[in-house]
């Protein structure tokens, strides 16, 4: 399946409960035997993290990338070259709800703070059982 990545620089949200309903989700639906899951508490252990697997030719399963409250340009920034470097992963950025979405990307996904359980699991079911890759991706929740 591929490993799942949380970016949490400055974060003020439920991140670790998000990674928390996301294990225990995979668990089951039994898809947790290749999967790594990382947290990252700032951009650049994130993306160290992230090069790893992309060196071997493996790109993520999922980013979730947590902004802070108020938005950092910097996050902003990285959420764009992540887009734009690694298509053929789904990338899920939860963001404070006055933050304005920026231009609509076809195939992104933006949940607002806080995130619900309920939410959350359907993205996963989205994510991880009806569509194969962002460009497959033919729903929208």
């Amino acid at each position: 399946m591929g490993h799942i990545f949380f970016i949490a620089p400055n974060s003020d949200s439920n991140l670790d409960e998000i990674a928390e309903w996301t294990l225990y989700w995979l668990l089951e639906h039994n898809l947790v035997p290749d999967t790594a899951i990382y947290n990252c508490h700032n951009l650049r252990q994130a993306l160290v993290a992230i090069e790893a697997p992309l060196a071997i030719g493996e790109p993520p399963a999922l980013i979730v990338l947590d902004h802070a409250t108020p938005p950092q340009e910097e996050t902003l920034q990285f959420a764009t070259k992540l887009h734009n470097c690694i298509p053929e992963s789904w990338i899920v950025e939860i963001t404070p709800r006055d933050m304005p979405l920026p231009h609509v990307q076809e195939h992104s996904f933006w949940i607002q703070k806080p995130a619900s359980e309920a939410d959350w699991k359907a993205v996963l079911e989205h994510v991880f059982l009806k569509a194969g890759s962002p460009q497959w991706s033919a729903t929208t929740l």
